[in-house]
């Protein structure tokens, strides 16, 4: 696989979580909650950009801990070598706004996580129901990054 097509390939997948973020997001804050591996952080600035291409300005938010707010996430992917970030738009305090919470997960061999911790749909095999993410951004792929989950929420048949 060449460089050229590892970008594009990545390119690809920001478009289009970006596209369904904020078309889920419409009229409301936004609160985004992404855990990646500490070696792909930059992925992390490329979609707050993303999104505020797309009208959302938004700012990160890095823990040192996970927050209460990451939920389960957070603490289930905390023992990795990985970073949680949120990405905010809108209010950072509380608002009369609703928020649309979206929580990414980025896996990457890199992170030492075995291959089985995410399975093909998507769902973290290491935690119960509540704590899978909206969506997984899987860097496994030899091919470069490729988006195994998106729920079924953030896509245009599925908004109210």
């Amino acid at each position: 696989m060449s460089d050229f097509s590892a970008i594009t390939r990545q390119r690809a997948a920001l478009t289009t979580i970006a596209d369904a973020i904020v078309a889920a997001s419409v009229g409301r804050d936004l609160q985004v909650i992404m855990d990646c591996p500490n070696t792909h952080l930059a992925l992390v600035d490329r979609l707050a950009q993303a999104l505020h291409a797309r009208g959302r300005a938004c700012h990160c938010l890095p823990t040192q801990s996970p927050q209460e707010d990451a939920g389960d996430l957070a603490a289930t992917r905390q023992e990795h070598d990985s970073t949680v970030v949120v990405i905010t738009s809108g209010s950072v305090t509380e608002s009369h706004h609703p928020v649309q919470r979206v929580s990414i997960s980025v896996t990457a061999a890199a992170t030492g996580t075995p291959d089985d911790t995410v399975d093909q749909e998507g769902r973290d095999n290491r935690a119960g129901e509540s704590a899978q993410p909206d969506i997984v951004l899987d860097y496994r792929d030899p091919d470069g990054p490729r988006i195994r989950h998106l729920a079924p929420r953030l896509t245009a048949d599925d908004r109210p």
